[in-house]
């Protein structure tokens, strides 16, 4: 898997790995799903390369295991992992507990011929206990050792965290870059473009959904009804049947989806300026109603209405 974008952060992670240093603390900044952690993967690869080549020759041993972790966590593959890099997420998408950076601790006290990676993502989710224990050993790193952090604001780290790192700050990926990821992944032409106009720099919307282009098309259905000046009452009572029968985070990004596509229609004119800033306040109604336990045909339909009356 190729990391695509960010080739300014590549080429100071370099300068950081040509150093030869010991031991590495990296802190790596920026929106969320831009590629930090696939980069975080790839700087572990170069660190334990047995060519000592910036992000690995690929040919070596630890390089080709690296590969196969990379495999595991992007493709859901099981392949033989590396057994000197150690991936730590929240638990439950909530928070990093200290027991989780105690396993930290151990892992990196273990022997190797070519050293020891951990990548903690989402860092900022760390509590109390988990963040003073990691400091510890930010302060004291073992030998041949790298820490990786990721994080979408740095200021929800401990300054004393913060000043312990190398600082990469990410930023937001291209169109282009987007529309090349997308095509990879199976989108056709047309829609990545598309997509890619819609992405704000970012694949974090793309990366909640179960079913991308079907959520996709789902808010492009939407929007059609939204910029039609006319009501089409039976359009909106067949898309309101649809969103009936999924979840709340589904629909939820459905109606992120279809925001920012009426956001850039009002850029250009297309959407009136006060339909729009009614639109965002009937959305915090209609979430209140989803979290209220409000049927949600009942609440797709009465926001339309809402809006168009």
């Amino acid at each position: 898997m190729k990391v695509i974008g960010h080739e300014k952060e590549k080429e100071l992670i370099s300068k950081y790995l040509n150093r030869k240093l010991n031991s590495y603390s990296f802190l790596f900044e920026g929106k969320e799903a831009i590629g930090k952690k696939l980069l975080a993967f790839y700087t572990a690869r170069g660190f334990l390369c047995e060519n000592n080549r910036n992000f690995g020759c690929g040919e070596c041993n630890s390089c080709k295991l690296t590969d196969n972790t990379i495999s595991n966590v992007y493709e859901e593959t099981n392949l033989t992992p590396n057994p000197d890099i150690k991936l730590i997420s929240p638990e439950n998408s909530k928070e990093i507990k200290i027991s989780q950076i105690r396993e930290v601790i151990e892992f990196l006290k273990l022997k190797s011929a070519t050293g020891k990676v951990v990548i903690i993502e989402n860092a900022e989710n760390m509590n109390t206990e988990a963040s003073n224990a990691l400091l510890k050993t930010l302060e004291e790193p073992p030998d041949s050792s790298m820490i990786i952090l990721t994080t979408t604001n740095q200021n929800r780290l401990l300054p004393t965290i913060v000043s312990r790192c190398f600082k990469i700050k990410f930023k937001p990926l291209k169109k282009e870059e987007i529309h090349q990821i997308l095509v990879k992944k199976g989108f056709d032409e047309k829609d990545a473009r598309v997509f890619s106009a819609l992405s704000e720099g970012s694949l974090y919307i793309y990366s909640q959904l179960k079913d991308s282009k079907k959520l996709y098309q789902l808010a492009k259905d939407f929007a059609v009804l939204y910029l039609d000046k006319n009501i089409r009452i039976e359009g909106i009572v067949n898309l309101a049947d649809i969103l009936d029968k999924m979840d709340n985070n589904e629909i939820k990004i459905v109606f992120q989806l279809l925001q920012v596509i009426l956001h850039k229609k009002m850029l250009k004119g297309e959407f009136d300026i006060d339909l729009y800033d009614r639109f965002l306040e009937e959305m915090e109604i209609f979430e209140k109603a989803l979290k209220a336990g409000v049927k949600k045909k009942l609440a797709v339909e009465g926001m339309y209405f809402n809006l168009k009356t």
